[in-house]
């Protein structure tokens, strides 16, 4: 099991430190507590980067977004 740092997925993930602090929070991301650290196992990260993938159809729609002003 290759265990990393809040610094190390900050990195693999090109996000700062406090977007994976609050990600872990909010539970988004799977995490461990150590001692009072945070851990992430290198395998759930991988796999939870690629559950969050969008394909170019969803990305494109308007869901989520505000609708366009009409002129």
């Amino acid at each position: 099991m290759n265990l990393l740092t809040v610094k190390d997925v900050a990195q693999l993930l090109k996000v700062k430190s406090a977007t994976v602090y609050a990600w872990a929070e909010q539970r988004k991301i799977p995490c461990y507590k150590l001692n009072g650290a945070l851990r992430f196992q290198e395998e759930d990260i991988l796999t939870w980067v690629s559950t969050c993938k969008q394909s170019a159809e969803a990305y494109n729609s308007h869901a989520g977004r505000r609708p366009r002003r009409e002129v």
